[in-house]
């Protein structure tokens, strides 16, 4: 960041500095956010972690409940057979 000195300094800079300053603290912001971006990366990999695991459990509880409706299904004609429905 820009500390006091460094903006009164500026004023005294020529065109060719103040724009020399404005790029360096420009790339010190975004190094910061790279910095950032870098400590939640793990973070977001969890996240990612998670949904693949819960996409695999949606699909197995998918299969689960077609193998349970087919099979009530099944049943229910029987029981109607068996009743004469």
């Amino acid at each position: 960041m820009v500390t006091e000195p460094t903006k009164r300094s500026s004023a005294k800079m020529s065109p060719v500095g103040k724009a020399k300053l404005r790029l360096e603290i420009a790339l010190a912001s975004l190094e910061e956010v790279l910095k950032e971006k870098v400590a939640i990366a793990p973070e977001a990999d969890d996240l990612g972690k998670h949904l693949d695991t819960a996409k695999r459990e949606i699909a197995d509880l998918q299969k689960k409940n077609l193998t349970i409706a087919t099979r009530l299904d099944k049943a229910i004609e029987k029981m109607k057979v068996i009743t004469g429905d």
